[in-house]
């Protein structure tokens, strides 16, 4: 009787056995595809990256409208262009180091701007209530006053030029917290009506100087890259052309008309920078046929294949070659191989002396 029962308990061992690994390999399942979703999650594509940094975009947008509307200078035409500018500059943007740069310099600039056109409003006002000073309008011959105003006081050169109410008056009109620096207002009285004037300082000359010189070679930089004096990188795709395998007649191999026709497409979908067989396109470039060779730039391009590449959006990029890809490919045999990339690197411009 023992062994009988032992003998009927195996397989119900056996059952309950299957069981618990079936249960541990669906568990298993559901952790392995949790992980890989939650690694996904933490290393998001081209275009999630670009849509987080366009979020981050508008809503430094946003802060600086808030910024400009609570210093009240909204409607400053210096501001209101660089607003715009910036938000112009987000939207058009078709990559997502393209609005990391933007961020970076455009929105910072936003900021020095709207923060100078209230350094520039407060003296304005100061200068206004300056002028209503009985002191003031009694002046009939020229004179040099020197107001310097800071959020604790307001001091002039010379001393005691102003009346009480009016240096109460300046003092009421200081945002507390917000004066950038200590301001000093030059001022020439001229029959009783007083006008800011402009001072020579040598270092704040070369200070202005250094920072317009900074702008100019940033915005040098840029020009060279997007006209292609300079390397580019940046998201987008490597199109390599195949001719048609076995392919002996004019229409099965690829040909300069081929090439052009590709890379407007690339340029019509939003491409920042292109080249054909690592040699950079810019506005003088040529694709060319000698023979059966083919020449980018004066220089020989190896073929079969030709090797494109475009910086941009790879996405829009690659839906902006499908009409054409289809019709090279069923029509001449001519194949296609797209490969998207996250960083893609295109060599500046050279000369040839070929």
């Amino acid at each position: 009787m023992i062994k009988r029962v032992t003998g009927q308990r195996q397989p119900l061992f056996n059952q309950k056995l299957q069981l618990l690994l079936l249960v541990l390999l669906v568990s298993n399942t559901i952790l392995v595809g949790w992980m890989y979703h939650a690694f996904r999650l933490s290393f998001p594509g081209t275009a999630a990256r670009l849509g987080y940094k366009q979020e981050v975009a508008r809503d430094l947008a946003d802060y600086n409208y808030r910024l400009a509307s609570e210093l009240g200078v909204l409607e400053r035409s210096a501001v209101k262009e660089a607003l715009a500018g910036f938000n112009y500059e987000v939207e058009v943007a078709s990559s997502s180091d393209e609005l990391t740069q933007i961020i970076l310099t455009q929105g910072r600039r936003v900021q020095e701007i709207i923060l100078r056109e209230a350094d520039a409003k407060l003296l304005d006002q100061v200068l206004a209530v300056i002028n209503q000073d009985e002191n003031v309008r009694k002046v009939d011959e020229i004179t040099h006053l020197s107001v310097r105003i800071s959020e604790k006081e307001v001091s002039t050169v010379p001393g005691g030029f102003l009346g009480p109410t009016t240096i109460y008056r300046i003092r009421q009109l200081i945002p507390q917290g917000r004066l950038t620096s200590d301001q000093v207002l030059e001022i020439d009285i001229v029959d009783g009506v007083g006008r800011r004037s402009v001072p020579y300082n040598p270092v704040e000359q070369l200070q202005v100087i250094s920072v317009e010189l900074d702008s100019i070679r940033l915005r040098l930089h840029e020009l060279r890259v997007a006209s292609g004096l300079a390397e580019m990188t940046g998201p987008g795709i490597t199109v390599n052309l195949y001719d048609e395998v076995g392919g002996t007649t004019t229409t099965s191999i690829i040909h300069d008309a081929d090439i052009r026709d590709v890379v407007n497409e690339l340029f019509g979908s939003g491409a920042l920078g292109i080249s054909v067989g690592g040699q950079r396109l810019t506005v003088t470039s040529h694709i060319r046929c000698s023979g059966s060779l083919i020449k980018v730039n004066d220089k020989l391009i190896t073929v079969n294949p030709v090797t494109i590449q475009a910086v941009g959006n790879p996405d829009l990029l690659i839906s902006g070659l499908d009409i054409i890809r289809t019709s090279m490919e069923l029509k001449r045999g001519i194949r296609f191989v797209i490969a998207p990339s996250d960083s893609i690197k295109l060599p500046a411009f050279t000369r040839t002396t070929q």
